[in-house]
């Protein structure tokens, strides 16, 4: 995966001033700057339900240095609802946006630089989406944990609000990973064939690269866990081709697809419970519940605490890094 660097964001400025029925534009000066949102090179991107916010955190200090919430978005009041808990924040384009799900429902593009909302939707009537990913194409996939709903988005940021496209179900849908080398998409969720509560089970789909009339097909059962449930974050290894965690309900697992079709799975940490997990060049961390389902801080591979941020409910916690296993290294924004 590519090298982490600092990313420098600059906000839109302002538009050109008119002048009426002049051909020459007169000589005003630029209205000041604004300042680069600047991310520094250890960063975390935190998905934080106390306030219904997504948050990027100096790694090092701990300082907030980013931060959205649906309050000051400008969105009608029914709508801002469905940011309630957010599920999952994943860093893409390079860093510019983020991707996130919130359990209240939606799905949402938002741009680093203005916080603005580039694309957002509703996963459905009843939803409780916990993880999207972005396909080659710029649209979107979601998975919803409540009815195992499958959902296609096509980005359009002059709609901007999307309607969704049922897929298919997968009980106990939880995660979302498309996989660049091998064009295909990775899930996780209930075995239909076997009984019982411990039939975790990873799916691999292909996409039809249609924009317009997007469309997941060849579902494949490719790997069934023996003793083991609630498969819940799937995320890629930084710095390794071929390679994804898995955090389920007793054990953090990696998971080999370089044979997309006949994954091999191996036990990485006796660790249970975990709602998040990635890695990059200064370690790895996870995000372990205290209280119910969210935790004030972020843990180690050891579960060890890494800092605290008393008063939060931080369900998600990543690295913000590229993602090379799903991305190409110039990941340009497509809508």
């Amino acid at each position: 995966m590519k090298t982490r660097k600092t990313i420098l964001i600059y906000p839109l400025l302002a538009a050109a001033i008119i002048a009426s029925s002049c051909t020459e534009k007169t000589d005003v000066p630029d209205p000041d700057p604004v300042p680069p949102v600047r991310i520094p090179d250890k960063a975390y991107v935190l998905a934080e339900q106390t306030d219904t916010a997504v948050v990027i955190l100096n790694a090092e200090t701990n300082v907030e240095v980013w931060k959205w919430t649906p309050a000051t978005a400008g969105l009608p009041k029914e709508q801002r609802e469905w940011f309630v808990n957010p599920s999952e924040v994943k860093p893409v384009y390079n860093g510019r946006y983020v991707l996130m799900t919130a359990s209240g429902g939606v799905v949402a593009l938002i741009r680093i630089s203005d916080s603005k909302l580039m694309f957002y939707a509703k996963c459905g009537d009843f939803p409780n989406p916990h993880s999207a990913e972005i396909l080659p194409d710029g649209n979107i996939v979601t998975a919803e944990s409540r009815y195992g709903d499958i959902c296609l988005f096509v980005t359009d940021t002059v709609k901007v609000l999307g309607e969704p496209i049922r897929v298919t179900s997968l009980g106990n849908a939880h995660n979302a990973v498309w996989d660049r080398e091998h064009e295909c998409l990775f899930m996780t969720g209930n075995d239909p064939d076997v009984t019982g509560p411990n039939r975790t089970a990873i799916f691999r789909f292909h996409y039809n690269g249609d924009r317009e009339n997007p469309a997941l097909t060849d579902m494949k059962k490719v790997y069934t866990f023996e003793n083991e449930s609630g498969g819940h974050d799937l995320f890629p290894v930084y710095g390794e081709d071929d390679m994804l965690w898995l955090s389920a309900a007793s054990a953090v697992y990696r998971i080999d697809v370089s044979d997309p079709d006949a994954p091999v799975c191996e036990k990485a940490y006796n660790v249970s419970n975990i709602k998040s997990v990635s890695n990059g060049p200064d370690g790895v961390i996870m995000l372990k519940p205290t209280e119910e389902w969210w935790a004030e801080g972020l843990v180690d591979e050891t579960a060890a605490p890494l800092f605290l941020l008393p008063g939060t409910k931080i369900y998600k916690g990543r690295w913000w890094l590229d993602n090379t296993f799903s991305y190409p290294e110039v990941h340009e924004f497509k809508y």
